[in-house]
């Protein structure tokens, strides 16, 4: 009988110790305070952590969807003779509720798409940093856009024509439409609003096509045109080509000489 009491009663102290941990163990999971405890062997446990305070790289954790900042450094949690340490995994941060994406502007189509078919692109807003295309499109709807075919095909000539002379009016078609050469130009880049999408649609096929062509062999070096209702004043001072509908067409010998 004495001999099952020092068995009896190391049991107990082994009972105690287990419930001890237990309920510190469940108090640091319910209050998130980090408190000590100790070992069997009477020292000062490891402080235990719980989901609510968990330090990593300078961030504690308050809870499943949020970080704080901390003064503390980072601790690795060990397990040793001295005591027992607790870790909680944090939950990770939720995902964004919606992912936005952007797509870059659709290029606009060539001339040589434009003229096998490709969708024609809107007028421009203005001629600013615009394309040959739109700025012999935008010339053709605003000067022939109530004539023939072949009238809207003379004026984008013409355009084509005085950019080949070097060094004269452009060197290009954008720098052709200007206000000094075209009356339709409201400012150095701006003009009327292009309302008959329509007509502008033809005018952009009638522009492709020119650029892929060149001037038109007919009109013969072209480089000035008016309306019948007016005769300019230097009129006489060109070669006279040809008249298509409500245009007369010439030809500067200046603009020959110079190709």
């Amino acid at each position: 009988m004495t001999r099952a009491q020092p068995t009896a009663l190391i049991s107990l102290v082994i009972l105690c110790s287990v419930g001890l941990l237990v309920s510190v163990a469940r108090e640091q999971l319910s209050t998130g305070r980090t408190s000590g405890f100790t070992s069997f062997n009477g020292s000062l446990g490891m402080p235990t952590r719980s989901i609510s305070e968990t330090d990593f790289q300078g961030k504690v954790a308050t809870g499943p969807s949020g970080l704080v900042r901390s003064e503390a450094v980072f601790e690795q949690s060990v397990f040793d003779s001295s005591g027992l340490a607790l870790e909680v995994a944090i939950a990770p941060l939720p995902r964004p509720a919606q992912v936005t994406t952007s797509r870059p502007a659709p290029r606009p189509a060539t001339p040589a798409e434009i003229v096998r078919g490709a969708r024609i692109p809107p007028p421009p807003s203005s001629l600013q940093n615009a394309s040959e295309l739109s700025c012999i499109a935008v010339a053709i709807y605003h000067e022939a856009r109530d004539q023939e075919e072949l009238g809207q095909r003379a004026v984008a000539s013409v355009i084509l024509q005085r950019a080949a002379v070097p060094h004269r009016w452009g060197d290009s078609a954008c720098e052709n439409v200007v206000p000094t050469q075209f009356s339709f130009m409201t400012s150095r880049y701006d003009y009327p609003s292009i309302d008959n999408l329509g007509s502008w649609e033809q005018a952009v096929r009638i522009a492709a096509e020119a650029i892929m062509n060149g001037p038109m062999p007919e009109l013969r070096g072209a480089d000035h045109y008016h309306a019948t209702a007016v005769f300019p004043q230097w009129a006489p001072k060109m070669v006279r080509i040809r008249s298509i509908d409500d245009h007369v067409f010439y030809m500067d010998p200046h603009s020959s000489s110079e190709l």
